[in-house]
């Protein structure tokens, strides 16, 4: 069970179905995906039975079923992402309950380091870096979530060679979410622990690499002068140049739709981009509201009101989850997808079981420590 449980985390967390797709081809990513969700099923059915996430898997029969009355595609496709939605959240019921931070860190920092060797060694035109991830955004998050994890670690040298390696690998990304993020987290940490101050010096030490660096780098010209100017006292012109193609703009467009159709949504896929769209709307919110209606969007606010209410409740505690909460719930805001973004709900489902546990329980947790 132990060697089982540490493949499904791997292929979870290194988003390994979707990176082999990329890397081997079509017939080796579907091998790989159906792999994984078939371990998933035997681990639950092996595994002792745990109360599951409801109010994930509410959410998702909600938005499955009411969006799929106006689905027009195959119905095979919008099937079986249903079922693997279900899969994962039922089969990770008992496994989340087996991840300590210290397990999940690791695999983070792997994660990251995907990142940094992918600038490095196999550098391209865009210019912005994601590993395993294949996608910057989602490279942000897990910079994001390694960074949060790096307040749990009790070693003062693991815990700097964490924040060194996820702040370096999120600025790679050049993603303007990580950046806001990063600064609004660290921020709060300082309020919460002035030691916490050497997360703002490591970040602006990043950033001077990253700029020293950057002749034998192949960096996104248009982030990085971007970001360059802004360092070099240009703010107006460098903020500028970030605003450029905003959320905010691409969730306009798609206003029209979501008003027209807010009780029952216009249908599965039908905000996602795949369908009548260059792009998506890029907010899992609005993607809810605009393909199922007001019932999974309500059941979507209620879910992450709780987990933005429990990482409050606990920050000065548990520090690490507070943030962490904080990333879950903001990143839903600027996230292409949700409903099969299985990184994202892997932790998601984690940190709703953390913060719900037994408070001896959160005592027993041991920080994360060398051995």
């Amino acid at each position: 069970m132990k060697i089982l449980r540490f493949i499904v985390i791997t292929f979870s967390i290194w988003y390994l179905p979707t990176f082999i797709l990329q890397v081997s081809g079509e017939t080796a990513g579907s091998y790989t995906s159906y792999l994984m969700f078939i371990m998933i099923l035997g681990y639950y059915f092996l595994a002792p039975k745990v109360e599951p996430n409801f109010s994930l898997i509410f959410l998702g029969i909600s938005y499955f079923i009411i969006s799929g009355l106006g689905y027009s595609g195959e119905f095979d496709f919008f099937a079986f992402k249903f079922l693997k939605f279900l899969i994962f959240i039922l089969g990770m019921s008992e496994l989340v309950t087996r991840c300590k931070p210290n397990y999940l860190f690791y695999f983070l920092l792997i994660g990251a380091i995907s990142i940094i060797i992918n600038a490095v060694f196999f550098a391209h035109i865009y210019g912005r870096y994601s590993g395993f991830y294949l996608n910057p955004n989602l490279a942000a998050l897990v910079a994001l979530i390694g960074f949060c994890f790096c307040f749990k670690v009790s070693n003062r040298a693991l815990r700097m060679v964490g924040f060194i390696i996820f702040i370096f690998a999120g600025f790679l990304t050049f993603s303007r979410y990580f950046i806001l993020m990063w600064i609004c987290l660290s921020i709060i940490s300082v309020f919460i622990n002035r030691k916490n101050a050497e997360v703002l010096g490591i970040g602006i030490g990043s950033g001077i690499i990253i700029l020293a660096v950057a002749s034998f780098l192949q960096l996104n010209t248009e982030r990085f002068t971007a970001i360059e100017n802004i360092l070099g006292n240009q703010v107006e012109q460098g903020t500028k140049v970030l605003s450029q193609d905003s959320r905010i703009d691409t969730w306009s467009s798609f206003s029209e739709d979501i008003l027209n159709n807010v009780i029952f949504g216009k249908g599965y896929s039908s905000m996602s981009g795949d369908i009548g769209n260059s792009v998506g709307v890029h907010n899992s919110i609005l993607l809810t509201i605009g393909e199922a209606g007001i019932i999974p969007f309500f059941i979507m606010i209620i879910l992450f009101s709780r987990l933005f209410y429990l990482g409050l409740k606990t920050i000065k505690e548990e520090l690490f989850a507070g943030l962490l909460s904080l990333v879950m719930c903001s990143y839903i805001f600027v996230s292409h997808n949700f409903y099969d973004n299985y990184l994202l709900l892997f932790f998601l489902t984690w940190l709703t079981w953390y913060l719900s546990k037994p408070a001896n329980d959160a005592e027993s947790e041991s920080e994360i420590e060398t051995k």
